[in-house]
């Protein structure tokens, strides 16, 4: 999570077979030890008061070996949130670095940098 005044952007990372059924259906994507999800929440406001924020979001992932993937991101609505997901192929075990781009409506942009381990289940 990153803080920018007033905005918040929330990142999480994982693995699509640790969500359920009806989630994966939700968000239209393959249930997989070997595919991480991605999900991006760009909010304004005060916590409990937040709404959503249009961006556009860029992201990559990189194993240890150093294998690039870009990670297409696409909106998800959910009555009136907005969130963004995309999916990244993983070999297990790795670790993944994720480097993300936020540019919100107007042309603010935002960085963030994590890294997410992932293990056979």
């Amino acid at each position: 999570m990153t803080r920018i005044g007033d905005v918040t952007i929330r990142a999480s990372v994982v693995q699509t077979s640790t969500l359920p059924d009806t989630v994966a259906m939700q968000y239209g994507i393959e249930r997989s030890d070997r595919l991480a999800l991605l999900l991006v929440a760009v909010r304004q406001g005060p916590e409990a008061q937040e709404t959503a924020l249009p961006a556009t979001i860029t992201a990559t992932a990189t194993d240890l070996r150093g294998r690039r993937q870009d990670i297409p991101m696409r909106e998800l609505r959910t009555g009136d949130l907005l969130d963004y997901v995309g999916t990244a192929e993983i070999d297990l075990p790795d670790t993944m670095r994720f480097e993300l781009t936020i540019v919100r409506e107007g042309g603010a942009r935002s960085t963030m940098q994590f890294n997410r381990e992932f293990y056979p289940r």
